[in-house]
């Protein structure tokens, strides 16, 4: 009974996925897909140089049509445009800006322009990994059955890695799979396309246990983050939730 729940509830949640097959050649991706990255250095404003290049990863499956989605791991390459180590004060803050410019999949490379969603610090990062009732969540100890909560506040109910998102009032906003997290299809190009949430909540926005102070602020293809006490900073193992704004 337990086996055939869990495949009518992977048929419920994840139905779309399931019928969806992995792109074998990488095309300019639409406006409004998602792609939750992580980084993989620190990146502290006045320490790395304007110019520096570094590269991010998809961290899971990313939707990139109704019926294709990139597996995870998936390169995009990002480089320091403004690297300022200020003076401690709001008239001077420290500013860190970064942009993202192409998008590497199996052996190909296509350019892209992103803003960025929403930033959370590796511990909140961790967090989301942790079950929501503590320990073994009340005695389960298969984290495929774990009840987890998102960057952002909403919870993710699984069974067999398979389950639905809800928010606050306990409604369902998106579904997980063994493969990652999404939220409910929207329309992307005329077509419903779920977008991949990675660790965060289909709400969130802004920064996530950064310093007090810290903003962030996102336009034509720039991420800025500034901070007016100390420096601003994107750490090793951070994670960014990007969104696709054109494909130059």
């Amino acid at each position: 009974m337990l086996l055939l729940a869990s495949l009518s509830a992977l048929v419920e949640t994840s139905g779309a996925s399931q019928q969806s097959t992995a792109v074998t050649e990488l095309q300019p991706l639409a406006a409004g897909i998602t792609l939750p990255v992580q980084i993989r250095r620190t990146l502290s404003a006045g320490k790395v140089k304007a110019g520096t290049v570094f590269f991010v990863t998809t961290t899971q499956r990313v939707p990139v049509s109704a019926s294709a989605y990139l597996n995870h791991g998936a390169k995009v390459r990002g480089e320091v445009v403004t690297s300022e180590a200020g003076d401690g004060t709001a008239a001077h803050p420290s500013v860190l800006t970064i942009r993202f410019t192409e998008l590497s999949y199996r052996g190909k490379t296509v350019p892209v322009e992103t803003r960025a969603i929403a930033a959370a610090h590796f511990m909140h990062v961790g967090d989301t990994f942790l079950p929501t009732g503590g320990g073994g969540d009340n005695g389960n100890a298969s984290q495929a059955n774990w009840n987890t909560r998102q960057v952002g506040g909403q919870e993710v109910n699984r069974s067999g890695w398979v389950g639905d998102v809800s928010n606050n009032m306990m409604q369902k906003v998106g579904y997980a799979d063994y493969h990652g997290v999404y939220s409910l299809p929207v329309s992307i190009e005329g077509a419903m396309v779920p977008r991949a949430m990675g660790v965060f909540s289909t709400t969130a926005k802004g920064l996530y246990g950064y310093d007090m102070g810290a903003q962030m602020e996102s336009s034509g293809g720039r991420i800025t983050i500034t901070n007016p006490t100390e420096r601003a900073v994107i750490r090793n193992h951070d994670q960014l939730l990007l969104e696709v704004v054109s494909s130059r």
